[in-house]
């Protein structure tokens, strides 16, 4: 490509150069008007000569491999960042319902699986709970997770003892 661009630019250069030695050599008058103008229209057409040759079908396809390569990355990188906000909203709710038992005088540890519904919105599916948390703050905590999560009970998990659920 460089080597054609190179060829070009040397035939604009050496007809830019003949046109200005004929006008020079040219005699006034008519043939001078005359000369000037074959010598503009030579260098238009030299000037324009890549044109002729131009790949517009190879140039189109290349558009449209361009443009399907940009959706890709863009669809990877919303992949990319939805994944990346998963983890966070995840990790939002964990520490959100270790602040529940808590609160209900519960220590315990929480682990929280989200699915992604409509527009990217990322609620609660799974949540495993390990602790030692009475019946009673097993059964209130369950209850606040139900209201305030829309978690059914059978999407809760709750193992008895430290460690990571």
């Amino acid at each position: 490509m460089m080597e054609g661009v190179r060829v070009w630019l040397l035939s604009i250069l050496t007809v830019s150069l003949l046109c200005a030695l004929a006008d020079a050599l040219m005699p006034k008058g008519p043939v001078k008007n005359v000369g000037k103008l074959v010598c503009g229209l030579v260098l238009a057409a030299v000037v324009l000569a890549p044109m002729a040759t131009l790949d517009v079908e190879g140039g189109q396809q290349w558009l449209e491999e361009f443009d399907l390569g940009q959706q890709q990355r863009e669809d990877d990188l919303k992949k990319q960042v939805n994944e990346g906000m998963k983890v966070i909203i995840e990790q939002e709710y964990e520490a959100y319902i270790v602040d529940k038992a808590a609160q209900l005088g519960a220590v315990c540890t929480a682990q929280v699986e989200c699915r992604e519904e409509d527009q990217g919105v990322y609620l609660p599916d799974r949540v495993w709970i390990s602790g030692e948390l009475s019946q009673a703050q097993w059964e209130e905590l369950a209850g606040v997770l139900g209201q305030e999560l829309g978690l059914p009970q059978e999407a809760l998990t709750y193992a008895q003892g430290e460690g990571t659920p």
